[in-house]
């Protein structure tokens, strides 16, 4: 009895892992999806509206889904108390926002280097640097769509099969 409820224990948690993993393929190319529509939304703020980076940032924590939400959440809040830099602010945010994400770090070097470029140029040049992030970032999607066709499935199987795998070699 005892040796059934700890295979059913290992092939839980071997299958639990592989469906995590599995998840970080599945949620990449979403997440690239919702920061284009942020930098988008970026964009159509700094060239039409002339909002305030801070007010802007507020404006997406609400209006995207979580976990992009939560990264602007946290720069409007820095930029309001600790009243740092733009480019320290996001620079921080970015940091402190990565280990809620499924972004690889091509991802999080596009990010920064945009965040360099923030706030610090005219609107023509801004409107540039926001158009090749934007650029690296559907490569980057594209990649992260290849990516989760051929991987996602395989992890979810493979977690399994390591348990089964572990089960009869305890057997």
């Amino acid at each position: 009895m005892i040796h059934i409820l700890g295979a059913c224990m290992i092939l839980f948690a071997s299958t639990a892992s592989g469906m995590l993993i599995a998840r970080k393929y599945r949620n990449r190319p979403r997440e690239i999806r919702q920061w284009r529509s942020a930098l988008q939304s970026i964009e159509a703020e700094i060239v039409y509206g002339r909002v305030p980076i801070e007010e802007l940032a507020g404006h997406l924590s609400s209006q995207l889904p979580k976990p992009v939400a939560s990264f602007f959440y946290r720069l409007q809040k820095k930029m309001r108390t600790d009243s740092p830099t733009l480019q320290k602010a996001w620079e921080e945010s970015v940091e402190q926002f990565w280990p809620e994400t499924s972004l690889k770090k091509a991802e999080k070097e596009i990010l920064l280097q945009f965040g360099v470029t923030l706030g610090t140029q005219d609107t023509e040049n801004q409107k540039k640097h926001i158009q090749l992030a934007l650029a690296h970032l559907e490569r980057e999607e594209s990649e992260a769509r290849n990516a989760q066709a051929a991987n996602e499935k395989l992890m979810r199987n493979l977690g399994f099969l390591a348990g089964l795998l572990l089960v009869l070699l305890f057997i």
